[in-house]
């Protein structure tokens, strides 16, 4: 697997760097660091105003902002190599999420890690709409990593080692859906590590009596009949932990369902496929992948095919 990890210093990009530490990724994937420096803004009739003091003044700062990056690259280069990971580090100038996914194209990630504090406002490049960005147009699946496994300090684990992880797997029995099964199913985790798969099914509305009796008991067939097709595809895994649970759940909103199962099991992770949409459809019915990663508290790993070329 080859994982680029966007950086910018700020501590939701350390929690980025401490997840990647202590989930057991293949261990032949190939990390790329990279961090991407903004030059200080000047339009070319503003660098014409300059005397020769203030150019050179403006120069400095920018050499200072490519000197940093550079240290901050190299420190956390070297957390990586510690735990084994092969690892490059690029320090990048211009628009932070331009470069993010030039990258992502250029070494053909199939990961994007992003560090993110979830709603709000912020300047910092790592977070808010560019996760939404990056995200909507990625060529490769996209991890948005939340604070929430920074909150409390962690127990120390050794070098090469993982953490166990609660992770909520959303299924719906598309593709991509199944997808993010086999995937999670490869993850050799820790034993005592805990896997809920969940369905959502929307609920529909009758307001009519007779209607709602006679629709009742076929309502309650499909039920049926999906947590058959859910218990089945996860059957057809084999996973690394003991602890795998199905779940059928019903309500108006599928994001919000799904992070309402992700909280009650206190989930360290939350898995969903990426499904593209057209401008009106999206406009019109959202993305539950965007919701969770914009609202949730979980970490979210937002599963989509390595799109080709051309």
């Amino acid at each position: 697997m080859k994982i680029l990890i966007a950086t910018d210093g700020s501590e939701y990009a350390r929690c980025a760097l401490d997840f990647m530490l202590r989930f057991p990724f293949p261990r032949d994937s190939k990390m790329t660091l990279l961090n991407v420096v903004n030059a200080i803004p000047m339009s070319e009739e503003e660098l014409g105003l300059l005397n020769e003091d203030q150019s050179e003044m403006l120069e400095d700062a920018n050499e200072y902002l490519m000197k940093d990056a550079e240290e901050l690259v190299a420190g956390e280069r070297k957390r990586l190599l510690e735990d084994g990971w092969p690892v490059e580090s690029m320090v990048k100038k211009g628009s932070p999420v331009d470069q993010i996914l030039h990258v992502a194209k250029e070494i053909k990630a199939d990961l994007i890690v992003l560090g993110s504090h979830g709603s709000g406002r912020t300047k910092r490049f790592l977070l808010g709409s560019v996760c939404d960005y990056v995200m909507e147009h990625a060529p490769c699946s996209v991890l948005i990593v939340k604070p929430k496994s920074c909150s409390v300090p962690q127990p120390e684990i050794e070098p090469g080692t993982n953490a166990p992880y609660q992770i909520t797997v959303a299924y719906d029995h598309t593709p991509v859906a199944k997808d993010v099964l086999k995937l999670c199913a490869s993850f050799p985790l820790e034993e005592t590590s805990k896997i809920n798969v969940v369905y959502v099914m929307p609920v529909i509305t009758m307001y009519r009596q007779d209607i709602r009796s006679h629709i009742n008991s076929i309502w309650m067939q499909k039920e049926q009949m999906m947590k058959e097709q859910l218990d089945k595809a996860v059957k057809e895994h084999d996973w690394a932990v003991p602890d795998v649970t199905t779940q059928l759940r019903e309500a108006d909103s599928i994001s919000d369902e799904l992070l309402n199962a992700a909280e009650e099991t206190q989930s360290d992770l939350i898995m969903i496929g990426y499904k593209d949409k057209g401008v009106i459809q999206r406009f019109i019915q959202g993305s539950a992948s965007h919701r969770m990663a914009r609202y949730g508290d979980s970490t979210v790993w937002v599963v989509r095919k390595k799109r080709k070329k051309g």
